[in-house]
């Protein structure tokens, strides 16, 4: 009886699971051609250049979602369908385990329903996240096609992260820079509930002047407001406060050194990660910079 009513939840969410999945995939697979398309116009209003290819086919954006992989951390990559499939397997063994321990501590069948509920609100949310992260990467992913499939109007991609104090350390430090394609260089997102992007860098032959320079958003200690798009994550961080800075490293392991290390030492802000992304130790970072560690203090 026990082993019915587990096998039961357990198929049941896994159903779900999958239903909503194969409706997340098309969605995404819309989203692919529809930011294509979307891209091809930001060029050509940055540029006097027309476009040889604006958009995909239905098959080029089912491959697009198909083959889209991010990295939840810097040195490990997953598939996009791969991690809904295993969120679905991960919810029906928690069901199946709430109800075999609800059964063998003597709770009541409401007590049990309340943990399976639980259990699937977590679910809910590690799918939210696994969609946000979803909708981020095939995004960028259908941009990368575009760049590269008009190669002699566009000659790199600029990564471009959210000035604000959620930023991760992996995006700050990759913020304004430029890469070339095809050269296994980072591509959003660079985790789960990333909110990088990338924008086109036309070729010099190509650009046109735009009529006002540039802005982008940001949130910093006056709250909502607009900075020069010249501007990156570091110069737009040391403008802020000594508070606002110190509350960003914060969420570091050493945040108030690694703070320090930032003002005091002038560290710039993409040397506190590694190639991969990956958050550097405070001895690590004393090795790499000693002079900017001397003048920290630390």
């Amino acid at each position: 009886m026990l082993r019915e009513l587990q096998n039961q939840a357990g198929e049941l969410l896994i159903q779900a699971n999958s239903k909503a999945t194969k409706r997340i995939i098309k969605d995404l697979e819309k989203l692919a051609k529809q930011e294509t398309q979307w891209a091809a116009k930001l060029v050509e209003s940055e540029s006097n250049a027309e476009l040889v290819s604006k958009t995909i086919t239905t098959e080029q954006a089912v491959a697009v979602v198909e083959s889209a992989t991010f990295a939840p951390t810097p040195r490990s990559r997953v598939n996009l369908q791969s991690a809904f499939l295993e969120l679905g397997r991960t919810a029906s063994k928690r069901a199946r385990q709430a109800i075999s321990d609800g059964i063998l501590t003597g709770m009541t069948n409401e007590e049990i329903a309340k943990s399976i509920f639980e259990n699937s609100q977590l679910a809910r949310n590690q799918a939210r996240a696994i969609a946000r992260t979803g909708t981020n990467l095939v995004s960028n992913n259908a941009r990368q096609n575009l760049y590269q499939a008009n190669s002699d109007v566009i000659e790199q991609y600029q990564w471009v992260a959210t000035l604000d104090l959620r930023t991760t350390a992996v995006c700050s430090g990759r913020d304004g820079k430029l890469y070339n394609f095809g050269e296994g260089n980072p591509v959003p997102p660079a985790h789960y509930n990333c909110r990088s992007t990338t924008v086109p860098v036309v070729s010099e032959e190509f650009r046109s002047k735009p009529k006002k320079p540039p802005q982008r958003p940001a949130v910093g200690a006056k709250g909502v407001g607009t900075v020069s798009a010249k501007q990156n994550y570091g110069t737009w961080l040391r403008s802020q406060p000594a508070s606002f800075q110190d509350e960003y490293f914060s969420k570091f392991k050493n945040g108030k050194d690694k703070a320090k290390l930032f003002r005091q030492g002038g560290l710039k802000i993409d040397k506190f990660i590694d190639p991969s992304g990956a958050e550097y130790s405070l001895s690590e970072l004393q090795q790499l910079n000693p002079v900017e560690f001397a003048k920290s203090n630390i």
